[in-house]
């Protein structure tokens, strides 16, 4: 800990979960290095000029999101503000490429032809992710009234359910590809985040989810019914209402967006109720 530091407010993860959330971040650090490394040699990981790819940049923030994640979990003396100054340079780099992509004229996109940028989607679910790591970094207690964790969550997982939706419907808008074909979400890409979102609810006992899903099969049920409700059916909407080779928003976004206020009032109540009446359990099963 250096001078100034903020109290770590650790919680120690079970040895099975502790064993799955290193193996993941290994993976993911692997992967991203050797995407990085693949960049320099000028030969991309699963290059096409026609369709989206892995960003270096990409590979870059999810190398130090990792590190920063099996640091905090691993060395008892890392250091809080290390941890934050870390995930404040990948959110910073990564709300800077919504900004960028945003405002750049697309003829500026071709003198750049040998560098992909980080797809706004894509940048935006790393955003929400490191807002989630700022969030367990920082509280001094796992009873918050707005479940912050749980909250940031699910939000970042949303991002990468429109873009499986727009993979499976072949809607470039939800693959947020740009004028360069290059700049989107793969499935490359979405496997990846999807990984990364894996470890971080499994390397987080205080998720209010875990004491939720302990308290008995019913509630697993409930939320699998509202998980299906946030992801299945906005496909199944689509399927039915959507033309095919349609661009843009459809109605299957608004399904996908009612689905997610419906899973996320129903923690927050839920978790109003538990502090009323406190759960068994705490930890993942």
């Amino acid at each position: 800990m250096i001078q100034g530091d903020i109290p770590s407010d650790r919680v120690p993860l079970g040895p099975m979960e502790l064993r799955i959330t290193t193996a993941i971040d290994g993976v993911l650090a692997v992967v991203a290095s050797v995407a990085m490394l693949a960049w320099v040699f000028g030969r991309p990981l699963f290059y096409t000029p026609n369709a989206p790819v892995l960003s270096a940049f990409t590979a870059f923030s999810l190398l130090l999101m990792v590190l920063v994640r099996q640091a905090r979990l691993h060395l008892e003396t890392w250091p809080i503000a290390l941890s934050l100054a870390m995930t404040g340079l990948v959110l910073g780099g990564n709300a800077s490429s919504i900004v960028m992509l945003a405002t750049m004229p697309a003829k500026l996109w071709e003198t750049f032809s040998g560098v992909v940028l980080t797809s706004s989607m894509t940048s935006l679910g790393l955003v929400l992710f490191c807002l989630y790591d700022f969030v367990i970094a920082l509280r001094e207690t796992p009873q918050s009234p707005l479940l912050m964790d749980d909250l940031l969550i699910h939000l970042a997982l949303v991002p990468g359910g429109v873009s499986l939706l727009g993979y499976l419907l072949g809607n470039p808008t939800y693959l947020s590809i740009h004028a360069d074909p290059r700049v989107g979400i793969s499935l490359f890409e979405m496997a990846l985040l999807g990984l990364y979102a894996a470890g971080a609810i499994l390397s987080n006992p205080r998720l209010f989810l875990w004491r939720f899903l302990a308290a008995g099969w019913t509630n697993r049920l409930v939320f699998a019914g509202l998980f299906a409700n946030q992801f299945v059916a906005p496909l199944v909407v689509a399927l039915v209402f959507a033309p095919p080779g349609a661009t843009g928003p459809g109605v299957e976004l608004f399904a996908m967006l009612a689905g997610v206020v419906t899973t996320v009032t129903f923690l927050l109540l839920q978790a109003r109720v538990a502090r009323r009446q406190p759960l068994s359990g705490g930890t993942p099963p």
